[in-house]
Order: structure tokens, then C-alpha cells, then sequence
């Protein structure tokens, strides 16, 4: 067992640097812009990319999951509606004991581990790409300084940015930028749609 580990951990290596390597091919060219500009693309990058995959990666059970919680909070609400409130609330209790609860938990647990398969893994393995690639040394060595952003507000104190502070900024505002461009697409394809 430990060796089938141990290869499957060996072909994980070699995936993940052949990703490195082929990443720095394609995104070399956007480094005469300077390293904020590749970081800010790496960042919206990986936002579309989750976005499109959360869309796209539905299991079977966390649809089955769905349907079920959705069935049994149906039931409850169901349950509460009986003309005796006490007893609509004894019914409402059975089902939440019975089978809501569980039909809940199965569903959340399902939803939070396709949440970090669809959105945490991806902005971890390029958190990961972007401190290997772009640290102090890197950057000195090709941009001929060690931060991404230096600058001072006063004459004593000066502020760097790093690659990682520039990629968390950069994600936030991927997040932001992708929410406003979805917005504008979706008002001019209604627009098209009722003309």
C-alpha cells in the first residue's frame, strides 16, 4: 500500500510541475507588462475558471441531496400549516428529527466539499504557483526589484507588496469585477431577448 502512495504521490509531483513549467511558457510573454499585471490575470483567471466549473460540476448525489432536503423541507413546512399550531409544531418537530436534519447535513457536507473542490483548491494551487514562482529573489532577478509594489507615505516608512498581498488584493477584485461583468452581459442579453 505504501508504495501504490507513493507513486500516486510521485505522478501528483510530476503534474503539478509540468503545470508549473507550462504555466511560466504561456505567461511569460504578459511579464514585459511587469509582474502586477501578470498576478492581477493569474487572479481573474482563476475566478472564471471557478466560476465556469461550479457551474458545470454537479454530482449525481449532491442533485439526489438536493431533491431530498428540499422534499423533507417541503414536508416541514407542510407539517406547520396544520390548523392545530401545537400540533403542527409536534409534526414539524417528528419530521426535523426523522429526516430533515439528516437529509441537511448530508446535503451541506456534499455542498462544502464541492465547494472546495470547485473554488478553495483552485485559488490554493495557484496561491501556491504564484509564491514559487514570484518571490522576492524571482522578482529582483526578472523585474529588478524584490516586491511587486514599493512605495512610502512618508519620508521614514516604506511599504512593499508582495506577490501574495498583490494576488489577494487581485482575487478580491477579480471577485467583484466578474460579479459587475456578469451583471452587464446578463442586462444586455435581456435586453436582445425582448427586443
Amino acid at each position: 500500500m505504501d508504495d501504490f502512495l507513493d507513486r500516486v504521490w510521485d505522478l501528483i509531483e510530476v503534474f503539478l510541475n509540468s503545470t508549473v513549467v507550462f504555466l511560466d511558457a504561456v505567461f511569460s510573454p504578459l511579464e514585459i507588462l511587469g509582474p502586477a499585471v501578470v498576478i492581477f490575470f493569474l487572479a481573474f483567471l482563476v475566478v472564471i475558471f471557478t466560476r465556469i466549473i461550479g457551474k458545470l460540476y454537479v454530482t449525481k448525489r449532491y442533485s439526489q441531496l438536493e431533491k431530498e432536503f428540499k422534499h423533507w423541507q417541503g414536508v416541514r413546512e407542510e407539517a406547520m400549516k396544520h390548523p392545530d399550531r401545537e400540533k403542527g409544531k409536534t409534526l414539524a418537530k417528528n419530521v426535523d428529527q426523522a429526516e430533515l436534519n439528516k437529509a441537511y447535513y448530508d446535503y451541506f457536507f456534499e455542498g462544502l466539499l464541492k465547494h472546495f473542490i470547485v473554488n478553495v483548491l483552485p485559488i490554493l494551487l495557484m496561491v501556491v504557483y504564484i509564491t514559487k514562482v514570484y518571490t522576492p529573489q524571482t522578482l529582483l532577478s526578472r523585474f529588478g526589484k524584490e516586491w511587486v509594489f514599493s512605495f512610502s507615505f512618508g519620508s521614514s516608512s516604506q511599504t512593499n507588496i508582495s506577490s501574495l498581498l498583490w494576488f489577494i488584493i487581485c482575487l478580491i477584485l477579480s471577485f467583484i469585477l466578474f460579479a459587475v461583468l456578469k451583471r452587464v452581459f446578463k442586462k444586455r442579453y435581456a435586453k436582445k431577448e425582448s427586443a
